[in-house]
């Protein structure tokens, strides 16, 4: 056997095979002795029937798939162990350049390893940390949220008003005739929530407990039900029921009552320091996603297109799994959000090429700075879990396994890498 390496663009090494006639041969011998107990032959005992008759009966190519994985593997065995600068990323393409049983037999394998890149420069830049202010408004909001989680729904006699929480039945129509997926009885709907089309809800607000109206609106010109895309119809309502929200004030008994604190001014400064801290937690992440988009972006390379094919295929297949327990396709998943199906795969595409290209430039500043992670790091970090956890070592230990192994590891890393890189540019 003889082969020509030829070292192509993007990491990709082409191995050019050759195999003489002889040694064809044994390869086909090696695969009959291998197989010939599958085949049944008339007068022949199983397993003892000559290659020439099997072959006669079964066609020329009854071995020679196996011959070819017996000269392939062997070919790329050979290949790895002369020259250890090839380090594969998956299973080389195989293709047969020339297929002649007499003159031998010639192959190709298309070998892709990591490419070759230079990093982009990572040291000695500026980087500028978001500013951290929270404002009134904001405590405010959050002051509302917690009134609202402590609120009550109560029912009520009074006309429909924004907010307020409405039963009732409609019944839709479009010239005149009713349309599919357009009635319903005890509808629960959220005045001022937008969950109905146009100005639906508007129309109802003033309405009392069993009041009918004809609402009328227009569907919009993009709905995802094109049958109905753009069409004035007419629903049929009847107010069945009517709740109100009743919101407890802020004031002194409310602060005791739903938090650790007795005043209301103490309960404002604990949202400030605590919007404070989430402020201060997103800067950080913010700042350290920038210093890595940066050598991300300005690494200049194309990431082989067979680890991006491995990666759409593990998102689509992930997200594939994932809508099937709602008994939906991709399909459905982009029409939802206003995709083509493959303008949908595009972008998951377009994030697998990017993922890719990520992992490779962050696996390369590692070795180069050497930023890689020891076993007594993950033993001391799940060794910190087991803490919080309130569990002894052995009980904690009892419940890690491999997958929280690598997601611990991986944390560990980005750890590693986003502290070297802050150590090594200027933030301000």
């Amino acid at each position: 056997m003889k082969y020509e390496l030829e070292k192509k663009d993007n990491g990709l090494y082409t191995a050019n095979i050759s195999i003489e006639h002889e040694e064809w041969e044994n390869a086909l011998n090696n695969a009959y002795e291998k197989n010939k107990g599958r085949f049944n032959i008339p007068g022949f005992r199983k397993g003892h029937a000559p290659r020439n008759i099997i072959e006669k009966t079964y066609g020329k190519g009854a071995f020679v798939n196996d011959a070819i994985d017996e000269i392939y593997y062997s070919a790329y065995t050979k290949i790895l162990k002369e020259h250890e600068e090839i380090k594969p990323i998956d299973a080389p393409k195989l293709n047969i350049k020339n297929f002649d049983e007499e003159k031998g037999v010639e192959l190709e394998l298309d070998i892709q390893c990591v490419p070759d890149f230079e990093l982009a420069n990572y040291k000695g830049q500026t980087f500028t940390k978001q500013k951290v202010e929270v404002k009134d408004e904001d405590i405010e909001k959050e002051i509302k949220n917690a009134l609202l989680r402590s609120s009550r729904l109560v029912e009520s006699n009074k006309p429909v008003k924004n907010d307020d929480f409405v039963n009732l039945d409609f019944d839709g129509y479009i010239d005149g005739k009713q349309f599919d997926g357009g009635k319903a009885e005890n509808y629960q709907l959220k005045i001022g929530s937008h969950t109905f089309i146009d100005n639906f809800e508007e129309q109802l607000i003033g309405l009392n407990i069993g009041d009918k109206k004809d609402v009328v609106v227009t569907f919009p010109d993009d709905y995802h039900e094109k049958s109905l895309a753009g069409k004035p119809a007419t629903f049929k309502v009847e107010i069945k029921n009517i709740r109100e929200r009743i919101m407890p004030e802020l004031n002194e008994e409310f602060v005791s009552n739903s938090t650790e604190f007795e005043t209301v001014d103490a309960y404002k400064a604990s949202i400030k320091d605590k919007l404070t801290k989430e402020a201060e937690n997103r800067a950080e992440i913010e700042l350290d996603n920038d210093m890595l988009d940066k050598l991300i972006d300005d690494t200049s390379f194309t990431a082989p297109e067979s680890m991006i094919e491995d990666e759409f295929n593990r998102q689509i297949n992930g997200m594939t799994n994932q809508l099937s327990y709602q008994g939906l396709k991709i399909s459905d998943y982009a029409k939802y959000i206003g995709k083509s199906e493959d303008e949908f795969k595009q972008d998951i595409r377009n994030n697998s090429a990017r993922n890719v290209k990520a992992r490779l430039v962050l696996e390369k500043l590692i070795r180069t700075e050497k930023l890689d992670i020891k076993q007594e790091d993950i033993d001391q970090k799940i060794e910190e879990l087991a803490k919080k956890s309130g569990k002894t070592m052995e009980e904690f230990k009892k419940q890690v396994n491999n997958d929280m192994v690598n997601s611990i590891a991986n944390e560990l890393l980005m750890k590693n890498i986003v502290d070297f890189l802050r150590a090594n540019n200027t933030i301000k």
